[in-house]
Parts: structure tokens; C-alpha cells; sequence
């Protein structure tokens, strides 16, 4: 397991979903949304108190309450149950608090169930036809790219004299690497983990099949194998891309 430093944004989507699942009753999935918060940022005030609210353990709403005490002393609400809790159970020893010790302890024990969650194999198959495709998208887009700028430079043609059918493929060859731009990007945001290469997938794969299937039809005469292979193919992704959503609950910052 490879751990990142994850950008402060990252972490903030990180911790509003975390409360968005505690919210719903969803217990297991925020607390690793949130325990992938504090190991990034330990003085997550928020973070600790909806980890408290998430946790069945004792010893780990201790420890909440605790971090909770350290990072804010003027906190009298956390002050207050941790109060009532060492009343409750006062069998359960509290030495001195070791802050980043006793918080990474209770991390790790609870993260178990975490960790074992699978990359789903729709979020591979998705990652990989991204990476296939974009390659393919943005390869065939700096070819063209180059033809045009080859016959530019020769002055064998001038953007003034371009016939309709020129423009289009002149502005196929521009969709063809911004669209290959775009496919790394949600590549990186997939692997990630990150909702915004979910989103991403869908509008960009919907994107190829509108595209797509359109210029396959204006062609003379139009190409019907290459609308159905282009729809279908596009289709296929935005659906895997939907059933991979389970994937996102994941930690994003372990690698398989």
C-alpha cells in the first residue's frame, strides 16, 4: 500500500462525503472517507467529531473526544462527553494522551474492513479503455494535426479557400486532441477515485457517441458500421462507468 499526500480540495470532498454518509446511516463507508481525512490532516477538527458520531467501539469515541480536547481545548461540548465518558466507563485506563500514537492506533484497528474493500473490476476496465482510447484520440489528433500544418506552411492551401468538408475535418482533428486531453485527465481522476472522473466518464464517453455517431452519419455516403462500433463502444463505457460507482467509497489514497 502506497500512501499520498492528497490536495487540500481532495480532502474537502474527502470530509463532506464522509458527513454526507454519516448523515444517511451509511457508518462503514464514512468512516474511512473520514479516517482517509485525519491521516492527511490530524487536526481536522470536523473530521474527529463526525468519526466520533460514526464509531461503536468505546475506545475509539474515547479517542475522538480526546482529539477532539487537544485540538480545540475551548471545546466544551467534546470536554463535556469526554467527561461522561470516562464516568461511564471507568474501568478503561486514560494516561497522559499521546496525540499522533494513540490517533494512529485507532485508525489502523479501524480501518480494516477499509482496506479490503477491492478496486472494482468496472472502475479497471473503464481506467483502461480511457487510457487505450485517449492515446488513440490524441495520437490520430497530432498526425492530422501535423498533415494540416505541413500543407499550411507549404502554402498548398489557405484557411480562406477550405471547403466545408475541410473545416470539419480540420475541426475533428482539434476534437480529436482535445478529446484525448480530456480522456488522461479523467484517467487520473479515475485511478483517484475522485467523483469528478465518475462525472467525467460519463459526460465525455456520452460526448464520443454524440460525436461520434454524428459524423458517421454525414458522411457521403454515411458510415453505418462506424456509428454502431463508435455508439456501442461508447454506450458500453458510460455504462460500466455507472456500475463502477461503488468504487468511489473506496480510499482514494491506496494503491492496489
Amino acid at each position: 500500500m502506497v500512501t499520498h499526500l492528497s490536495l487540500p480540495n481532495q480532502l474537502q470532498e474527502w470530509l463532506q462525503q464522509g458527513i454526507s454518509a454519516a448523515k444517511a446511516g451509511e457508518v462503514d463507508q464514512a468512516r474511512f472517507l473520514l479516517l482517509d481525512v485525519v491521516e492527511q490532516d490530524q487536526t481536522n477538527e470536523t473530521a474527529w467529531y463526525w468519526l466520533y458520531q460514526v464509531f461503536d467501539r468505546v475506545d475509539d469515541k474515547r479517542v475522538c473526544l480526546e482529539n477532539l480536547v487537544i485540538i480545540n481545548p475551548q471545546n466544551r461540548w467534546a470536554k463535556q462527553k469526554l467527561l461522561e465518558h470516562l464516568e461511564a466507563f471507568p474501568s478503561t485506563p486514560t494516561p497522559i494522551y499521546k496525540g499522533q500514537t494513540r490517533r494512529k492506533k485507532s485508525a489502523s484497528q479501524s480501518k480494516v474492513t477499509a482496506q479490503a474493500l477491492p478496486r472494482p473490476i468496472t472502475l479497471k476496465l473503464v481506467i483502461a479503455f480511457w487510457i487505450g482510447i485517449s492515446f488513440i484520440l490524441f495520437s490520430g489528433g497530432i498526425i492530422s494535426a501535423g498533415e494540416w500544418l505541413a500543407l499550411l506552411l507549404g502554402g498548398q492551401i489557405t484557411l480562406e479557400d477550405l471547403s466545408i468538408i475541410q473545416y470539419l475535418d480540420l475541426l475533428v482533428t482539434i476534437s480529436f486532441i482535445t478529446m484525448g486531453l480530456l480522456g488522461f485527465s479523467i484517467t487520473v481522476t479515475l485511478f483517484l477515485k475522485s467523483m469528478v472522473g465518475f462525472y467525467g466518464s460519463i459526460l465525455l464517453g456520452l460526448a464520443i457517441l454524440l460525436i461520434g455517431s454524428t459524423f458517421s452519419l454525414i458522411l457521403s455516403p454515411p458510415n453505418y458500421s462506424t456509428m454502431i462500433c463508435t455508439g456501442g463502444i461508447s454506450g458500453m463505457i458510460v455504462l460500466l462507468t455507472l456500475a463502477s460507482q461503488s468504487g468511489f467509497y473506496s480510499t482514494a489514497n491506496n494503491n492496489e
